[in-house]
């Protein structure tokens, strides 16, 4: 997968409940985006529920917003929802749905995509990239 967006995210916080079903995660988070199509940053409110349920898959649905600029430097929002699921290695697949403001972006709105999260030192990365 050749990376379109590439979102660093820094986490602000976590709640967690635990039951005898297993366990759920809100993740609150911010960050920023930095690529050739366009650079923002996540606006407050970012959030990651995660599920961890006996005997069903990990699962993760985001869901927020970036403002900044397109690569034209138009002014641009994004909105990304992106839901997945860990597999048996805890590696996570995801499917992104992404909505935007900026006409140069809508491409972005129509593209098939895949996402991916690898690590940093101030939280987790999210590739978004066309699907194969």
């Amino acid at each position: 997968m050749e990376d379109i967006l590439t979102i660093h995210i820094t986490v602000e916080g976590c709640d967690t409940l635990k039951s005898p079903r297993g366990q759920i995660n809100i993740i609150r988070f911010g960050g920023f985006c930095d690529c050739d199509c366009f650079r923002g940053e996540v606006l407050p409110g970012g959030v990651d529920t995660q599920t961890y349920l006996t005997g069903q898959p990990g699962r993760l649905s985001a869901r927020y917003m970036l403002r900044g600029t397109a690569a034209d430097g138009s002014p641009a929002m994004l909105f990304i929802e992106n839901n997945g699921t860990f597999d048996e290695n805890g590696v996570c697949h995801t499917v992104p749905t992404i909505h935007t403001d900026n006409e140069s972006l809508l491409w972005l709105c129509d593209t098939p995509m895949v996402g991916s999260i690898s690590g940093w030192e101030k939280g987790v990365i999210i590739h978004l990239g066309r699907q194969a």
